[in-house]
């Protein structure tokens, strides 16, 4: 029987190489549109190399990597996922449908390991098509602090492809770090990090002799790749120091705006010397690290107290400023939320559908976004199409079609409006809260000084033992 199930999910694997390049890109647009909604966006990084490319990625949100890859990709890719996904009724139809290839691992069923065959030649026929399939070498998902080992099915699919054309296809190995804020929530933030594509082919000589000394040479070449594109910790607990620690020093040193929201992609930078100094801590002074934390906590509980889950309290406020952000703010708010208000109105059925369906499965955290996503992507559609022709049959065709027009722009407004709100909501109560608390002010304002200069100290020290 798993046979079976097994020769379906490879069953056409070279039809669904076949598609055409338009049709591709009409799905990778529309995926991609839908993640940006889902999502806030960001792409850091080069532009994805012409012809063949074998794009890397870290693993820790599901279905929703190959979907934000497509977004900020700029060209069709074919993700590469573990088979069982393939037979899930939610999660194997989205796979299917953006052309994924089913990869059969042993602790799965090791009596389908031979079919990898088929799937490692599939990848290789897209890649001497010129074109790029994404894998993730992790092997599953997860919500680890830091990349899991990476398994060596990358880097065999790629020099097996160089091999088999003579290494002269020409292949690039793309790394890519997906990095999430709230990822599994409505409106989370993720960064897609481009870092530099490479070639393989200095790697000829060595396959040549090796297979698996070159297998293990490029794995480690990926891994590398990959760390410098993503946020890599030893304990959870590390990132809550790093996040907090770019967010106070960011804006004690005056790069940030107190109440400026800026992008993860501008964090990740930060983010990544402040983990390393962690690390660099934990070996030379774990006593220093502890006092470190706890400093930084009481600092966070202060910062909660106020209700700045992002960004930080200014030490002071202006009248004129506070003025003219209120005016500004509400002139935006009261603009966007008639259309606003109809689509909550006119959406609000499958929207209850996806926020309380999905939590009716037992799903881990890197899962939840994956069937909240693929739940919407098929009861909005099917709630637009209903809408319409309850419009058509009582109304008549012009009616109609203006309905079908109007909905998706109320959407939209829901997403910016709701954007905006939660900024402006957070905003409000900060300010509210330093005029009841104003001696809390002035005491994160101690602690910010304080922790900066720890901060300065310790980088001093750090850069002397480098």
């Amino acid at each position: 029987m798993s046979d079976i199930l097994a020769g379906r999910r490879t069953r056409g694997l070279n039809r669904e190489g076949e598609r055409s390049t338009v049709v591709a890109r009409i799905i990778t647009k529309l995926v991609g549109w839908a993640v940006s909604i889902f999502y806030a966006v960001e792409r850091r990084g080069p532009g994805l190399p012409e012809g063949p490319v074998l794009i890397t990625a870290n693993h820790p949100n599901a279905l929703i990597d190959p979907l934000v890859v497509f977004q900020t990709g700029g060209r069709p890719s074919r993700p590469l996922a573990k088979a069982p996904l393939f037979d899930q009724l939610i999660v194997g139809t989205a796979l299917r449908a953006l052309g994924g290839l089913p990869v059969y691992r042993r602790q799965d069923d090791p009596k389908l390991m031979h079919l990898n065959d088929r799937t490692f030649d599939a990848a290789i026929d897209a890649l001497h098509a010129g074109s790029a399939v994404q894998i993730y070498p992790e092997g599953q998902s997860h919500s680890e602090p830091s990349l899991t080992p990476i398994r060596t099915g990358a880097a065999r699919i790629a020099l097996l492809a160089e091999a088999l054309r003579d290494w002269e296809l020409g292949l690039y190995v793309q790394p890519v770090g997906l990095t999430y804020v709230q990822k599994d929530l409505f409106r989370g933030r993720v960064v897609a990090t481009f870092g530099p594509a490479f070639p393989i082919d200095d790697l000829r000589e060595k396959y040549e002799k090796d297979e698996r000394t070159a297998s293990r040479i490029l794995t480690d070449r990926i891994q590398r790749h990959l760390e410098a594109v993503t946020l890599n910790v030893e304990e959870h607990e590390d990132l809550e120091l790093v996040e907090v620690a770019d967010r106070l020093y960011s804006r004690g040193k005056r790069l940030v705006g107190y109440r400026e929201r800026d992008g993860i992609g501008d964090r990740l930078p930060r983010m990544q010397v402040f983990a390393e100094g962690v690390r660099w801590l934990r070996t030379v002074d774990p006593e220093r690290l502890e006092n470190l934390k706890e400093l930084v906590r009481r600092y966070l509980r202060l910062l909660t107290l106020f209700g700045a889950s992002e960004g930080d309290v200014p030490p002071r406020y202006k009248f004129w400023m506070v003025v003219r952000y209120s005016l500004r703010q509400l002139f935006m708010l009261l603009i966007v939320f008639p259309l606003a208000f109809l689509g909550i109105v006119a959406w609000l059925i499958p929207f209850i559908l996806t926020r309380y369906v999905s939590p009716r499965f037992s799903l881990k955290k890197d899962q939840i976004a994956t069937y909240k996503f693929v739940i919407a992507m098929m009861a909005f559609p099917i709630w637009w199409i209903i809408s319409c022709l309850v419009v058509y049959v009582f109304s008549g065709l012009q009616l109609s079609l203006l309905v079908a027009a109007i909905l998706p722009v109320s959407g939209l407004a829901i997403v910016a409006w709701h954007d905006r709100q939660m900024q402006v909501r957070q905003d409000v109560l900060v300010f509210l809260r330093t005029l009841r608390y104003p001696r809390g002010q002035d005491r994160l304002a101690e602690y910010r000084r304080e922790l900066v200069r720890e901060f300065d100290q310790l980088m001093e020290a750090w850069k002397g033992n480098l």
